[in-house]
């Protein structure tokens, strides 16, 4: 996991082309913390080169079942979507039920701030 942290500070075109696939491989890995990494580390990769369908790829770690991830892939779809809106119409519902998730405490209580539902998200 620390490697991970260390891919996402020091990327640039050749990391990526070297390590690009086995980062994305970790999105699949069992641990949600480095499903997480993994995409915090992808999202930096995209910043340098930018990944063959990656908004397939984020949309697919929207809906993960850790809320974490979930959280990581929401941070790509902020700047995202304040960039080029017309293409994640499709998202507005999922983002709802994101939201309705994190309203109705429905996300684990580690998400929670003193009794407020994870107000980063």
């Amino acid at each position: 996991m620390a490697a991970l942290n260390v891919l996402s500070k020091m990327c640039h075109q050749h990391i990526v082309t070297a390590v690009g696939e086995s980062v994305h491989a970790l999105m699949q890995h069992k641990h949600e913390m480095i499903r997480k990494k993994a995409v915090m580390v992808l999202i930096n990769f995209n910043k340098v080169q930018q990944i063959d369908q990656f908004d397939v790829k984020m949309k697919r770690a929207l809906c993960d079942s850790d809320p974490s991830v979930m959280g990581a892939a929401l941070n790509y779809f902020k700047d995202e979507c304040k960039k080029r809106p017309q293409d994640f119409k499709d998202l507005v519902d999922s983002f709802l039920i994101i939201l309705k998730q994190v309203t109705d405490h429905r996300l684990p209580r580690d998400f929670d701030y003193h009794r407020m539902p994870a107000p980063w998200i």
